[in-house]
């Protein structure tokens, strides 16, 4: 067997011990950090049919979603859930109420309601990028690491500059064991955008990750996330 020298050790073993430096760090985030908590809806949608619709009370359904809106700040989430309801119930068809009750059923674990109102929330706005993220939270959640990455995509596509859409893509695809060039150029990419210090400091400890396992040969799938 080859013998190594003294240099080649020292070499070593401080790689080793950088990496369980990074490792533990690693770690701690994933005790600490969760998954995204959703975006809310407060804007006015893009407006998909214009035709009037009798019945619909359009004033009171905002009304009653910006009452909500602050409650889900709150994490008043039965409050908001009954307001929301009533604002879906005065609008069937103004679009943020769908979204943010699907944040509801998301934050209380109903998450087959949360993907439904969230899907509502995409047709009636199709150029909002929140209900489309939103609903990749569902599916990252419920383990469709593949389809949470899709919407993450689209959600991007329609505001490419968002740290938030590119953090959840991100963590989607190295969740899936991605670790391919565009994972590489996301967390690049989150590193120069994302002023979220546990963020930021996630992205760069994946992308040494990435390379130490690039240049030893090493591939373990997932990390632990935000």
């Amino acid at each position: 067997m080859e013998e190594w020298s003294v240099a080649e050790h020292a070499r070593l073993l401080a790689w080793l011990n950088k990496m369980k430096h990074i490792l533990a760090i690693l770690a701690v985030l994933g005790m600490s950090l969760v998954l995204s908590i959703g975006c809310a809806s407060r804007h006015e949608p893009v407006v998909v049919d214009g035709a009037a619709h009798a019945g619909r009370d359009t004033a009171r359904a905002k009304e009653l979603n910006e009452q909500a809106f602050k409650l889900l700040d709150e994490a008043k989430y039965d409050q908001a859930e009954k307001l929301l309801r009533d604002a879906v119930a005065a609008d069937a068809m103004f679009g943020p109420p769908r979204n943010n009750l699907g944040l509801v059923y998301y934050h209380t674990d109903r998450l087959y309601e949360a993907a439904w109102e969230f899907e509502n929330a995409i047709r009636l706005m199709p150029y909002q990028p929140e209900p489309r993220n939103n609903l990749g939270l569902v599916l990252e959640r419920a383990g469709k690491l593949t389809t949470a990455a899709d919407a993450y995509a689209k959600a991007r596509e329609l505001e490419p500059d968002n740290p938030q859409y590119i953090g959840n893509l991100a963590r989607a695809k190295i969740r899936n064991g991605d670790h391919d060039e565009q994972t590489r150029a996301l967390l690049q990419e989150l590193v120069l955008k994302d002023s979220r210090p546990q963020w930021n400091d996630w992205a760069r400890m994946n992308l040494f990750r990435l390379e130490s396992h690039q240049s030893v040969g090493h591939d373990e799938g997932a990390t632990t996330r935000p």
